[in-house]
């Protein structure tokens, strides 16, 4: 297990280094972006349907 988590786990140190620039704000206006389009998805398509 250790032997695939942990090159793994070099590659996402790596990548937090290198997005070290972008601004905290980005991230979470993306988790937010992101939540608000699955929860439109989701009422979209439960439009119609019964609910049990």
């Amino acid at each position: 297990m250790q032997t695939h988590l942990m090159p793994l786990m070099a590659l996402v140190e790596e990548a937090a280094v290198d997005a070290e620039h972008i601004s905290k704000w980005w991230y979470g206006g993306f988790a937010l972006f992101v939540l608000v389009l699955l929860l439109l998805v989701t009422v979209i398509m439960g439009k119609g349907r019964p609910h049990s």
